[in-house]
C-alpha cells in the first residue's frame, strides 16, 4: 500500500479521532474574531510592546526570511510547483492544488473585510495592506506548504520522509505566523485565529482532494521504498476519515 492512497496521518482522520479538534479550532477562530469586532482582545497590544522591545538586528534578518517563505510570490510558486509535480500521476490532486491556491486569498480578502480590524499602528519592519484580522500569511503558507506531504508520497513511499515534509510544513506555518507579530504588521491574536483556520482549511481540502481523487493515480512505488510501509498502518483509502 503506497503513502499517497493511505498517508499515515491526516487532519480530516485526526478530527474524526478526536472530536473536539476541529470544533475546538473553530471555536477559538469565532472567539477571537468576534473579540476583534468588539475590540476586547486587550493581551495584544503588550504583547506587541514585548516583542518590540525583544528585536535584535541579527534575529529581524532572519525573521524576515521566514515570513517570506509565507509570501504571495513564494506559495504560488510552492502551489505551481506541486500541482505541476502531481499533473502526470495524480491530475486530480493537481486539479485540487489549483483550486485550493486560488480559493484561498478570496476567503482571506472576505474574512478581513468582514471583520475590518485596523493593524497595529507603528513599529512595523515591513508593509501590511489591508486589514488585519485573519493574517493572511500562515493561511497562505498552509494553503500551499502543507500539501507537499501529499505531492511527496507520489514519488515515495518512505514514512520517515513523509513525516519529515508533514512535520517540517506545519513548522513553518507556525514560524510564518509568529514572524508577522515580530515584524509588527499583526496582533498575536491575528495569527492564532489564522493557524486556527489553517487547521479548518487544510482538514477541508483534505475532504476536497478525497472528493475529487478517484483512487486514478499512477503512482508505483519502487522495490526499496517499499520495505519502508508499515502495512498495518495505511490501510485506509485516500485521506478516508474515520467514520
Amino acid at each position: 500500500m503506497d503513502l499517497h492512497v493511505a498517508p499515515p496521518m491526516t487532519l480530516s482522520r485526526l478530527g474524526a479521532r478526536h472530536r473536539w479538534l476541529l470544533p475546538t479550532a473553530l471555536a477559538v477562530f469565532v472567539v477571537l474574531a468576534a473579540g476583534a469586532v468588539f475590540d476586547l482582545l486587550v493581551w495584544d497590544e503588550p504583547l506587541t510592546d514585548w516583542v518590540v522591545g525583544a528585536r535584535r538586528p541579527w534575529l529581524d534578518a532572519i525573521v524576515r526570511r521566514v515570513s517570506f517563505l509565507g509570501s504571495t510570490k513564494v506559495v504560488l510558486v510552492v502551489a505551481g510547483v506541486a500541482a505541476l509535480a502531481s499533473a502526470k500521476r495524480c491530475p486530480r490532486l493537481a486539479l485540487a492544488i489549483v483550486v485550493i491556491a486560488l480559493a484561498r486569498p478570496l476567503a482571506e480578502f472576505c474574512l478581513k473585510e468582514l471583520i475590518s480590524r485596523d493593524r497595529p499602528a507603528g513599529d512595523r519592519m515591513v508593509n501590511g495592506r489591508g486589514y488585519s484580522f485573519p493574517s493572511g500569511h500562515p493561511l497562505a503558507t498552509a494553503a500551499s506548504w502543507c500539501l507537499l506531504p501529499l505531492v511527496v508520497s507520489l514519488y515515495t513511499r518512505r514514512r520517515i520522509l513523509w513525516w519529515s515534509v508533514a512535520i517540517s510544513a506545519w513548522t513553518l506555518v507556525i514560524l510564518v505566523a509568529m514572524s508577522r507579530v515580530w515584524l509588527g504588521v499583526h496582533w498575536g491574536s491575528d495569527v492564532i485565529a489564522a493557524i486556527a483556520l489553517a487547521i479548518l482549511g487544510v482538514a477541508a481540502a483534505e475532504r476536497l482532494i478525497q472528493a475529487t481523487h478517484g483512487g486514478s493515480c499512477a503512482h508505483r512505488s519502487s522495490g526499496a521504498d517499499a520495505d519502508d510501509v508499515d502495512e498495518d498502518v495505511v490501510d485506509r483509502p485516500v485521506l478516508e476519515t474515520a467514520s
